[in-house]
């Protein structure tokens, strides 16, 4: 394998899908390198979701099509090395933040070093203090940073952001995204961000692609 693909995370491929025979989009490409974070622009139902799905797996998706770090994405076990933000943060209100976020660890650890990590990863998402926060005590932008936390800690090597601010009034979305943008890039993970938003795409992204340019039609979600 030469050097560009060992660069390369995803490589999608003449990529369609079909539901109950309507056609949602077909013959979409793209490729996303190492560290690179990429936004995808696109309207609301133009299939951005089903694509994200399609990569990790929630969406069947044909052989041939998508490949994670030269793998037929159809063939391979990722053992969580694709993490997925939602547009809702999604978070368990039995558990507080602390213990929300240490979900995302992959190594057992004693209580001692759970509580150092819970410390840490709050410090990074600057939410310090927060370990024995309530999930309803938080508002929709801590949450979501809670989210980040707990997926970063998981440490994936793709990163999957569908529209995970559109939440959020235009001032703390502006703010989470640029917060995002330096999350991300400190501890170099790869991602594709997919939103309608043009401001949001080129604040987090380094590079900003646009959903009519990667498939030949796109139809409804």
């Amino acid at each position: 394998m030469n050097k560009e693909n060992l660069e390369q995370v995803i490589l999608i491929k003449n990529l369609s899908k079909e539901f109950e025979g309507n056609k949602i989009f077909t013959n979409l490409n793209l490729n996303v390198e190492n560290n690179q974070i990429v936004a995808i622009l696109g309207p609301s139902g133009c299939g951005k979701t089903t694509m994200l799905r399609m990569i990790c797996g929630l969406e069947i998706c044909e052989n041939d099509s998508i490949y994670f770090k030269g793998q037929d994405i159809c063939e391979l076990n990722s053992n969580g090395e694709i993490g997925f933000i939602f547009q809702k943060p999604i978070l368990f209100p039995h558990l507080n933040v602390g213990k929300n976020i240490l979900l995302g660890s992959n190594v057992k650890s004693d209580k001692k070093a759970n509580i150092e990590i819970i410390k840490k990863e709050l410090e990074f998402i600057g939410l310090p203090g927060y370990s024995k926060r309530k999930i309803e005590s938080l508002s929709g932008g801590e949450a979501q940073r809670v989210v980040l936390a707990r997926a970063l800690l998981a440490k994936p090597k793709l990163l999957l952001l569908d529209e995970p601010f559109s939440a959020l009034d235009v001032k703390s979305r502006r703010k989470l995204v640029i917060e995002t943008r330096k999350l991300l890039k400190s501890r170099k993970v790869t991602a594709i961000h997919v939103t309608h938003d043009k401001e949001e795409a080129e604040l987090v992204a380094d590079i900003v692609l646009h959903w009519e340019d990667l498939c030949s039609q796109n139809k409804t979600e």
